[in-house]
């Protein structure tokens, strides 16, 4: 079974990204996951406003969001599309997805939502070039 790994985060390089593993994925792979990764709000200042549960169903909201702006635009693929949610630091988690899938190939952007936009590869993309278990393929 052949699996891509296509972290999103509703940036247009996530789309891009998207659109390309659509591209490689149709009549060779079995999966398409797509998977998006919301921070870890666990922090002490936040606890003082927000509930576990309300942090939570922020960050579900915020994820299905996103997850959902990436299956409308792949509505016309015939490859079937799972979705996954994970808190906590984007590159780790998407690597540990890439490892706990057994994914063939992860497709991602360059450069996604992150709190400062960097002129190079983004600090995402660039850790789990260095981290992952299969290849990477990096959408400019």
């Amino acid at each position: 079974m052949t699996k891509f790994l296509v972290p999103v985060d509703g940036s247009a390089n996530s789309d891009k990204a998207i659109r390309y593993a659509l591209s490689l994925a149709e009549g060779k792979a079995d999966l398409l996951i797509f998977i998006n990764i919301q921070p870890n709000y666990n922090t002490p200042n936040v606890k003082r406003f927000a509930t576990q549960e309300q942090i939570k169903a922020m960050q579900e909201e915020a994820s299905k969001e996103v997850l959902d702006h990436a299956l409308e635009i792949a509505k016309d693929s015939t490859v079937p599309i799972q979705t996954i949610m994970r808190t906590g630091d984007p590159g780790r988690e998407i690597c540990a997805e890439a490892e706990e899938s057994a994914v063939d190939n992860i497709v991602m952007g360059y450069r996604g939502l992150g709190a400062v936009k960097r002129a190079i590869l983004g600090s995402v993309a660039t850790h789990v070039l260095h981290e992952t278990p299969c290849p990477v393929t990096i959408v400019p």
